[in-house]
């Protein structure tokens, strides 16, 4: 939900890097443990480096912090060094700082004033380090991993060869190298949460081409492997799978076109992820904008606002539709503004009253939460709320379901947006995607909660699959490991197993 939620340092940094424009990318952890050249830096290192500017690449001397503990003393090192000492001291950095030492190309896609508000974001992310190691694969790069109090990270730091200035800067979980097997990926999983699922599934079936009132029939799952597989567990965001639904066939039933608008209402504003709750009163954005924003960025005003386009009823009709096995448990169909009111804002009394409502006077206590959202800080939101009853529901059986629906929407000419809005963010490390004709994908997170689904189509054959696992637990969950070993599992199905 915080893009998904501001549930764990993925997250976290994310949302820090986003502020400029960066993009965050998951940085793979060695197989085994660092090399001799790698070295451990004590956390209060980087507490002595000066944030002042200097001569980018050039050696320790005057008007040059000295490089911290354990970073090794090459170009980009002494550039790990500077930053360190920035992020030690809060993060802060003037315009003349950051331009002594980025790349004028990097700043002209990222400006200055935005990189510093993103250095103070990641500072507060990167306090309190703990078991950090360098690498340097030359005199241009530079990797850091370490621990957070959000998670484990990997910050990679490279240079430009002719200016030696920053030029690459990419923060993400450090991930654990994927499992050789689905066994061994299925003992993963319970290692990290008592509650997981894992299931891989084909397609088969063709999907209707022709007439609206046929999109209800298409393609079925065919279980391939599958572990824990009828489990209702928490979604997070993933429920935003059942939203799309919802809007393809509000469309292909006539009552609106992709491109139709609709205007910004400040009683729809939600909290982050996303853009859309930054947009003025007033503006007008298609349905297919919110559709791609609430997918690739997981938005939640824009899904928001469709849950109030298309109708909160007619997204619970999808669960049914679908063959999902327990729709009752997602009625009243919350919208994100409304279950970040009841875990972050409403007294515990509250809420415990509202666990213990029918369905009649749930949907009378939501409305009368109309136009209200919490202020309070996601920092504050770090171990599980009531994820057990307050939360969005479903299977990995149900969402095969609800991915293949959306495969059979995407045959129709009312509903071919659907597999390019899910295909807008892959939900996939780079480098991975050679083996897949087509990759959609929509996840969730929050403190104890982690689901990723993903529609695929195979190049060396073309079949289409679904993988879908989900993680519910007492604490936060690591997704390092969680990334990880889902590249793991894509990786053994793209080599045509099971």
């Amino acid at each position: 939900m915080r893009s998904h939620v501001r549930s764990s340092l993925a997250r976290a940094l994310a949302s820090a890097l986003a502020l400029a424009g960066c993009h965050p990318a998951p940085v793979s952890a060695p197989a085994s443990a660092a090399s001799p050249a790698s070295a451990a830096a004590p956390a209060s290192a980087a507490a002595s480096v000066s944030g002042a500017p200097a001569q980018p690449g050039a050696s320790t001397g005057a008007g040059r912090p000295p490089a911290t503990a354990g970073v090794p003393d090459t170009r980009a090192g002494r550039e790990l060094a500077w930053l360190l000492g920035v992020l030690a001291s809060g993060g802060h950095a003037d315009a003349a700082t950051l331009q002594a030492h980025f790349d004028p190309a990097y700043l002209a896609r990222r400006p200055t004033d935005k990189l510093a508000a993103a250095l103070v974001e990641l500072a507060r992310h990167l306090a309190s380090l703990s078991d950090v190691a360098t690498t340097a694969r030359d005199d241009a790069h530079v990797t850091l991993r370490g621990a957070a109090p959000e998670g484990r990270f990997a910050l990679v730091l490279g240079l430009d060869p002719a200016s030696h200035r920053i030029a690459e800067l990419d923060v993400g979980p450090d991930i654990v190298p994927g499992p050789s097997s689905l066994p061994e990926a299925v003992a993963r999983l319970d290692a990290l949460a008592p509650n997981a699922q894992l299931l891989i599934a084909a397609l088969d079936g063709p999907g209707p081409t022709t007439a609206a009132a046929s999109h209800h029939r298409g393609a079925t799952c065919t279980p391939l492997f599958q572990h824990n597989p009828d489990a209702e567990l928490a979604i997070a965001s993933a429920f935003k799978l059942y939203v799309l639904l919802g809007l393809a066939d509000h469309v292909a039933d006539g009552r609106a076109a992709w491109t139709d608008a609709v205007a910004m209402r400040d009683a729809w504003r939600s909290l982050p992820g996303g853009i859309t709750q930054d947009e003025p009163t007033g503006a007008r954005l298609t349905l297919r904008t919110l559709a791609e924003r609430m997918i690739s960025i997981s938005d939640n005003t824009a899904s928001d606002i469709l849950i109030e386009t298309v109708g909160r009823r007619r997204v619970e009709a999808e669960l049914g539709a679908t063959g999902h096995a327990q729709p009752a448990l997602n009625v009243p169909f919350l919208e994100t503004r409304e279950l970040f009111w009841l875990k972050m804002a409403a007294p515990a009394a509250e809420v415990t009253r509202y666990l213990s409502l029918a369905e009649a006077p749930r949907r009378a206590y939501l409305e009368r939460l109309a136009g209200k959202r919490p202020t309070a800080s996601f920092d504050d939101w770090t171990t599980p709320r009531h994820i057990d009853r307050l939360e969005w529901f479903a299977s990995s059986t149900d969402l095969c379901r609800a991915m293949a629906a959306l495969w059979t929407r995407g045959q129709t000419p009312a509903g071919a947006p659907v597999l390019e809005v899910l295909a807008k963010n892959p939900g996939l490390i780079p480098g991975t995607l050679a083996p897949w004709s087509y990759a959609g994908f929509k996840g969730g997170s929050e403190p104890g909660v982690v689901n990723a689904t993903w529609l695929l189509q195979r190049k060396a054959d073309q079949r289409w699959f679904v993988v879908t696992l989900g993680l519910n637990g007492p604490t936060a969950i690591d997704e390092g490991a969680i990334i990880g070993l889902a590249s793991g599992v894509l990786a053994i199905l793209a080599n045509d197993a099971p």
